[in-house]
């Protein structure tokens, strides 16, 4: 396995070095943002990309004797660090997606990165005194309880701020941050994103646990990433495979290094859970289909290219202290229920599918069976220019089940599609100009938190029926305008990280036959649904 990362890391690099300004002699010098530098597409640089230089920094490592040479490294390296400082004591700093955004995320990951590479000397504190300064004022105020990756990721630069300049954060403070922070996370073990769990957002937030254990030693942090390990272990490896747009988030991608990290400072247990969670997610790594393959530049030079190499570092100490170890045996196939993450799994036995349900995002579903897998996302009322969805993860729906079957019931979710113009543009850099960060909630409430309040109702439900998963669906108040049809695998909610090209963008099924029988009558639109393993 370290052998296939270090390949993907290899075809990775220089698409990350193509991000960035490489030019010593240019004000740029170190600029991730190729649309800002090179492009010029753009008037403001995203802050957080500047994440690219600590990856660039971990890649020399892992990859020794590959095109890099720990000099040039180290130079992208304090060159990231230095621009960052330079934008990050401007006005309305930091940015990400507009102007003077003030936005949490750029704040949190880059401020991160830049402290990492300070304590591992590419450059001296005082290079990036103005940016330290304000980041860490701006890190100890603020707090992100919907997106618990972006908090802890913040928490974890507050700690390896307060590391190299222990003047620049009150133990009160960090104190303070740190219950806060803590209390997002869930008994089940996962933290909240977006109302519930996203597998590929808690490996991001194992990966900054540890970073806060590194800077601090304080086991509380270690505690949470084992807790959250867990929760992992049992959504993807007993099922086989990722949840994908089962999650919040929808992220098809789980970041390696946190987990990788457990095979050299994990407890047996931890190291065996670890092992089948690496198996289930990357055994197929070099294969044209695996998510790594669909990740975009942006996200490369975001979280994703740094864990992949620090990844490459633990998976080869764990090989040097075990050289002869066997491959992990597959994790017990159990049924599980998650109340609060509102997760359901039950493995078929005698040629039955597995069925995965998400109830808390409209009774999503996956049936599997070996390779063939099906998927149901519901349903999409079109009338007019607005659109109602019932694929839509909300704390709204109202769950039940009786052991054998599972019945979701709720209002569809509004949908309407915006145009990005000169004009919308220009108004938000006005706004953000005057207001900064204040303006980041109404954006929100308006692309990404909808009130689920419609005339349309829905109930979903769901059971086991031999060798077939069923499926009763209804919706209630139409009037015979609207047109009725089945979800894609595209969700109406915005994540930046989603929506990567997967093959389920092309087909729902792989080998699985899908007989539906739909009726409308008296303003109820009614389907029966049954997947099943072709023969």
């Amino acid at each position: 396995m370290t052998a296939d990362f270090r390949h993907l890391l290899s075809d990775f690099l220089p698409r990350i070095l193509s991000q960035c300004c490489r030019d010593a002699n240019s004000p740029a010098f170190g600029c991730f943002d190729r649309n800002f530098w090179h492009y010029r597409m753009r008037d403001f640089a995203s802050i957080i990309l500047q994440q690219g230089g600590y990856t660039v920094l971990q890649a020399q490592r892992a990859l020794p004797g590959g095109p890099l040479t720990e000099s040039f490294a180290r130079s992208i390296a304090a060159g990231a660090c230095r621009f960052w400082n330079r934008r990050a004591a401007r006005h309305g700093a930091f940015e990400e997606y507009y102007p003077w955004e003030q936005g949490y995320p750029p704040l949190a990951f880059s401020s991160l990165a830049v402290a990492k590479m300070v304590a591992a000397g590419v450059c001296a504190a005082g290079d990036v005194d103005r940016g330290l300064r304000k980041a860490a004022r701006q890190l100890a105020a603020r707090f992100e309880p919907k997106a618990a990756n972006q908090q802890v990721a913040g928490l974890a630069a507050l700690a390896w701020i307060r590391k190299i300049r222990p003047d620049l954060v009150s133990d009160r403070a960090f104190a303070r941050q740190k219950k806060r922070t803590l209390t997002l996370q869930t008994d089940e073990g996962w933290f909240w994103e977006y109302d519930g769990p996203d597998a590929g957002y808690l490996s991001v937030t194992i990966d900054c646990l540890w970073d806060l254990f590194d800077a601090t030693g304080d086991a509380d942090f270690r505690t949470s990433a084992d807790r959250a390990l867990a929760f992992l272990h049992r959504v993807i490896a007993v099922p086989g495979r990722a949840p994908g747009m089962l999650n919040a988030r929808n992220t098809d991608y789980v970041v390696p290094y946190g987990i990788a990290r457990y095979l050299n400072n994990g407890t047996d247990i931890q190291r065996r859970l670890a092992g089948q969670l690496l198996a289930a997610l990357y055994a197929d790594l070099p294969s044209p289909a695996h998510f790594f393959r669909a990740v975009d530049d942006r996200y490369l030079c975001h979280y994703i290219g740094h864990s992949i190499a620090r990844a490459i570092l633990e998976l080869e100490k764990a090989e040097r202290s075990a050289p002869d170890s066997a491959a992990p045996e597959a994790p017990a196939r159990e049924a599980f229920d998650l109340p609060l993450a509102g997760y359901v799994f039950r493995p078929g036995f005698d040629g039955a599918p597995d069925l995965f349900l998400a109830l808390k995002k409209g009774g999503c579903l996956r049936a599997s069976l070996g390779d063939a897998s099906a998927l149901d996302f519901g349903w999409i009322v079109k009338t007019g220019r607005k659109q109602f969805v019932t694929h839509w993860w909300s704390r709204d729906w109202t769950l039940s089940s009786d052991g054998a079957s599972w019945t979701i019931r709720g209002p569809l979710a509004p949908h309407k599609e915006l145009d990005s113009t000169p004009f919308k543009h220009f108004g938000l850099r006005i706004v953000s100009f005057l207001f900064g960060k204040s303006v980041i909630g109404l954006l929100k409430n308006v692309l990404i938190f909808k009130k689920t309040k419609s005339p349309y109702a829905f109930e979903r439900t769901v059971f086991l029926d031999g060798g077939a998963v069923r499926i009763e669906d209804r919706i209630d108040g139409l009037t015979g305008s609207e047109t009725v049809l089945p979800a894609p695998r595209a969700s109406k909610r915005h994540v930046a990280s989603a929506d990567s090209f997967h093959a389920e963008d092309v087909a729902l099924s792989h080998s699985f036959a899908a007989k539906r029988e739909t009726r409308m009558e008296n303003g109820s639109f009614t389907v029966s649904t049954a997947l099943s393993r072709n023969l």
